[in-house]
């Protein structure tokens, strides 16, 4: 499965939710590898201490221009404390929309070849999305879009303003994943945002600031996010979404009924990265 996620305004949180989707993959859907395309430039590397310039889009994007040598995407990751792989971006925004376009030379295919052989789910961390953005054949690619908006008047306005862009960019499942503010109420916006969108809306994902520390490498815990409010969550939607998407060249629209974050969640299963 290839996963695109992203914001359409500011930054609410895309990369936390990525990290956290990998992190809670289930086991037996396909080992994650999360790849930072953001053309704003990657925070990965800073984050955890990661040599770029050893492994990351940079090595894949030389990679797939020579089409040979190293042809596993998986060659091309860091692999963080927890043992979750990671392919970064470079921090500068310059160096990284420059290398974003270098992947039209092979490096993309090595992604999604990894993801169409069954041995890996692609997570993609997009960031501000626009399909005319170096990282706009993710879009294209995607068996499924998470669209993150923090539940505030002004990201849902712009949301509602561009819904008929998202439907334009034809990706076969697409949901708003709603990110709870701190000092409201967990479901503030979110029953409203889902009577007009319905079983696409994904949420809501708690305002949890121990967890994306862990996520963004400034705490340790022995278990990680594993039992955080965040964690849980997302474990349910990992879950959901490994179960229901289609993947492959003939992928049916996205089936009716969905997931519900206000519904009681699934446990965590025992066996996860």
């Amino acid at each position: 499965m290839i996963i695109a996620v992203g914001s359409l305004k500011a930054s609410p949180g895309a990369t936390t939710l990525a990290l956290a989707l990998a992190d809670r993959w289930p086991a037996d859907a396909g080992d994650p590898l999360l790849v930072e395309a953001d053309p704003a430039g990657g925070d990965l590397g800073a984050r955890f201490g990661l040599l770029a310039g050893s492994r990351g889009l940079v090595t894949l994007a030389a990679a797939g221009r020579r089409g040979g040598g190293q042809r596993s995407a998986a060659d091309h990751a860091h692999e963080l404390p927890g043992g979750l792989a990671v392919i970064p971006a470079p921090a500068g925004a310059e160096q990284a929309s420059h290398v974003l376009g270098e992947l039209d030379g092979g490096g993309w295919s090595l992604l999604w070849s990894a993801a169409r052989s069954g041995v890996r789910t692609v997570i993609v961390d997009c960031g501000r999305l626009d399909p005319r953005s170096p990282a706009g054949p993710a879009l294209r690619a995607a068996d499924v879009l998470l669209l993150v908006v923090r539940a505030r008047d002004d990201e849902l306005a712009h949301l509602a303003a561009r819904m008929h862009v998202v439907q334009g960019w034809a990706v076969p499942a697409w949901y708003v994943v709603v990110v709870a503010q701190p000092h409201r109420s967990a479901d503030y916006r979110v029953r409203e945002i889902a009577r007009v969108l319905g079983s696409r809306v994904l949420g809501p994902v708690p305002y949890d600031a121990t967890a994306a520390g862990v996520l963004a490498g400034r705490r340790q815990t022995r278990t990680g996010i594993g039992r955080s409010k965040l964690g849980r969550t997302v474990a349910g939607m990992a879950d959901y979404l490994a179960a229901t998407v289609p993947v492959g060249p003939e992928r049916p629209a996205l089936v009716p009924g969905g997931f519900d974050g206000r519904a009681a969640l699934p446990p965590t299963r025992a066996v996860r990265r």
